[in-house]
């Protein structure tokens, strides 16, 4: 039995009601590498202009002075932002882009004449839990204007860490990044699109190719096993079977299948147990 996209987008929403995998909170996250992404109501510009930017820039590192984190990369786009950042008080952090969104809001309504909900949400949170991970998630950030067309090379971006990397300096010179990746940061080479870490090649297979190997696992996991569609996911051990099939026999990280599932890499830890 092919594996029908349509049933498969049902029982993902059947599984995100927390029915089988239950998200986990915020306070519970078992990783100190958090990908965090904030973004304009509505997706609305509110950093369309250099002097917002450099604004937001500015309240963050005000605010940071009394907070215990540190912040790996970065890149502030016109209608959002993103931070890859290390954080051992979860609780803490959260009280730290609390208050600096509220900080931003205030001052960029007031520039604007505007009133009411500026982000939309609190803020956005991604666990990373591997090492591949980590690179492709600095790699991600510091695309972001170039896959919005608003740069041709990533170094041409100013607000972004991409040139901390390059020229060993910012952010770059963490300690957390130094742990991470050592002094030499040689392999983050001039062209953004061709990062490569010492050991390890990062992989350019897009979103789709992705999501197009893991339906193909599914596929072949049904095929071995004659198991229903249905019975793959309204039965845990079942489903714990086929996570094990697509990481041990198709090659796809943690990541990659919570991400396709649209479920917290925490539920897919939970699930594992």
């Amino acid at each position: 039995m092919t594996v029908c996209r349509f049933v498969l987008q049902a029982v993902f929403y059947f599984l995100k009601g927390g029915i089988i995998l239950p998200r986990l909170a915020r306070k519970d996250l078992n990783t100190p590498f958090l990908h965090v992404m904030v973004q304009g109501i509505n997706k609305e510009y509110i950093f369309n202009e250099e002097k917002y930017i450099k604004k937001y820039l500015e309240i963050i590192n005000k605010v940071k002075e009394n907070y215990d984190f540190t912040i790996m990369a970065y890149c502030i786009m016109n209608n959002h932002a993103h931070f890859l950042v290390y954080v051992e008080d979860i609780q803490s952090f959260g009280k730290f882009m609390q208050k600096v969104n509220l900080m931003y809001s205030k001052a960029y309504n007031k520039s604007q004449d505007r009133v009411g909900v500026l982000f939309r949400n609190r803020y956005q949170i991604e666990p990373i839990y591997d090492e591949k991970y980590l690179i492709n998630c600095i790699k991600y950030i510091h695309e972001n204007p170039v896959k919005a067309n608003m740069v041709s090379k990533c170094e041409d971006y100013k607000y972004s860490s991409y040139n901390d990397y390059i020229s060993n300096s910012g952010v770059a010179k963490s300690d957390i990044v130094k742990k991470c990746f050592g002094e030499d940061l040689s392999y983050f080479q001039e062209d953004c699109h061709i990062y490569k870490r010492k050991f390890i090649d990062v992989e350019e297979e897009s979103l789709e190719e992705i999501k197009e190997h893991i339906l193909d696992g599914i596929t072949e996991y049904q095929s071995k096993t004659k198991i229903n569609i249905s019975d793959i996911f309204l039965d845990r051990k079942i489903f714990k079977t086929l996570i094990l099939f697509l990481k041990k026999e198709k090659k796809i990280t943690y990541n990659e299948i919570a991400n396709f599932f649209d479920i917290s890499i925490n539920a897919l830890q939970y699930l594992r147990k």
